[in-house]
């Protein structure tokens, strides 16, 4: 690493970090205030009879949110494929901020399902690219032991937050100007984000980045590229025509993608596991790992009823009338970033405020479990007070998200915090993807789930859901000091 790329790692300009964790950060709200936007109100979208929607069944919609969850978690280890051995996480970044932006657009316009679905594989396309260059390019702007970095992505968190907000603007446009109104929205975000990466794109990254970490030999890059686009044009031909022509129903092939995506990142890290390329010490931080890692999985499966079963939830058992003013449905999902930023600003100073006198990432993940799974219990404890028809009092599901909100301050940074220290050096992205896969097994996890929740049985649902998400966070919590000493953190870690 050159002078100039070491200079850049050292800078403070952007609240204490490098400039270019500042790119990123704005990156992230670019995107997650599109993705946060489109998924407000994309179940709603999905459900609507036409012309203002596509006239699918509450449970067709509600598992076509998961699979779509899922299916972008799945793609993404490809992506990390692609970034560690043929782009490098800059230039993959690029392809996958501009594919997402095709996708935004083509949303934007009624082009009924056939449109939604091509801009659903666009958004599948990008993921594919992506993996978790974001999060990875964080990491590299930092030493193994630099105090910084639990802060640096809990900051690059309360930021891609801030752009959560848009559930509310969302939710407002489509009731008064329609569901392509609100994905336009989302267009115009991931512009914004994409102008501002290719603007800052030498300048704050020098080289941090640039090159694959462990580079596949040049004349077998272009092979890799061609054979990997045959097999996304034929995989899309066949599951486009397969649909069409009624042969495979979306119940269907949304449980065989779950059974798929629970075992994909759990092969993977087996293979990286027995890879010759991870060096004996490195072996013992990837297996400390897989704890954690099952805890994020479940608390994600709770995140995911937030957008699919919780998302109709509230349009139909919540009184939505708050200070006098009826607020629509998707606008529910501001909540959370709300709580999101100012739990998160907290924890942020909190962190920095104690340095090396803070617990272990791992405690932290324990705890922030536990809370996730309180929360489930939250939504079994609103069935017993608001039977049948009784309407729910909206500020339940305010202290519903301050507490889901709270946990994953806990939960959601430090995963990738800790993940970027237990990373063998040959697997940094694919190590930061398989993380983020976590979320396609919760997603898969909701999807199996979604065919057990019956009308009248919501109470041991929920409460059942929370109890093992609290179980599991108790085990890691208890075992936290043995975790992150096999993970070779230090004490800020």
């Amino acid at each position: 690493m050159n002078q100039y790329d070491e200079a850049l790692k050292k800078e403070t300009a952007f609240l204490g970090q490098p400039r270019g964790v500042g790119t990123l950060s704005f990156v992230q709200l670019c995107s997650s205030f599109s993705n946060y936007a489109m998924n407000a109100v994309m179940i709603y979208y999905l459900y609507a009879n036409a012309p203002a929607g596509l006239g699918f069944d509450k449970a067709d919609a509600a598992q076509l949110i998961s699979l779509y969850a899922t299916v972008v978690g799945m793609t993404t280890i490809i992506g990390s494929y692609v970034c560690d051995r043929i782009l490098g996480c800059r230039r993959s970044l690029l392809v996958a901020r501009v594919t997402g932006f095709i996708g935004y657009t083509l949303l934007a316009f009624p082009l009924g399902v056939v449109g939604y679905a091509v801009a659903m594989g666009c958004m599948v396309f990008g993921s594919l690219f992506a993996g978790r260059c974001i999060e990875t390019l964080i990491g590299k702007f930092y030493d193994e032991n630099d105090g910084r970095r639990d802060s640096a992505f809990t900051i690059s968190y309360v930021i891609s937050n801030i752009g959560a907000a848009a559930p509310a603007l969302a939710g407002v446009i489509a009731a008064k100007c329609g569901y392509h109104a609100a994905f336009a929205l989302s267009a115009v975000l991931s512009f914004l984000g994409t102008v501002a990466y290719i603007a800052t794109y030498k300048k704050f990254f020098g080289n941090i980045g640039l090159e694959p970490d462990d580079p596949l030999p040049a004349d077998k890059k272009r092979s890799f590229v061609v054979k990997m686009l045959i097999v996304v044009a034929i995989v899309g031909t066949v599951l486009a025509v397969s649909f069409a022509t009624g042969k495979l129903k979306i119940s269907s092939f949304a449980n065989v993608v779950s059974t798929i995506s629970i075992f994909i990142p759990l092969a993977y890290l087996v293979f990286i596991y027995s890879s010759k390329k991870t060096e004996k010490h490195e072996k013992k931080k990837v297996l400390c790992l897989l704890p954690p890692f099952i805890c994020n999985a479940v608390t994600l499966l709770i995140w995911t009823q937030t957008i699919s079963i919780l998302a109709i939830f509230y349009e139909e058992k919540v009184n939505r009338v708050i200070f006098g003013v009826e607020i629509p449905a998707a606008s529910f999902q501001t909540i959370p970033a709300i709580f999101a930023v100012c739990f998160g600003s907290f924890l942020t100073m909190l962190w920095t405020k104690l340095g090396k006198k803070q617990p272990f990432g791992t405690t932290k993940m324990g705890f922030g479990t536990i809370l996730w799974g309180l929360g489930a219990m939250i939504i079994a404890l609103l069935y017993i007070i608001y039977p049948g028809d009784a309407k729910v009092n909206a500020w339940w599901i305010v202290l519903f998200y301050a507490v889901l909100m709270f946990a994953e301050g806990f939960t959601c940074p430090i995963g990738y915090s800790i993940t970027a220290v237990a990373a063998p050096k040959a697997f940094v992205t694919q190590m930061m993807t398989v993380w983020s896969m976590s979320q396609s097994v919760g997603a898969a996890l909701n999807m199996i789930l979604v065919n057990f929740y019956k009308e009248g049985s919501e109470v041991p649902f929920f409460i059942g859901i929370g109890a093992v998400v609290a179980i599991l966070g108790a085990v890691v919590l208890a075992f936290s000091k043995k975790l992150a000493e096999g993970m070779g953190m230090e004490r800020e870690a």
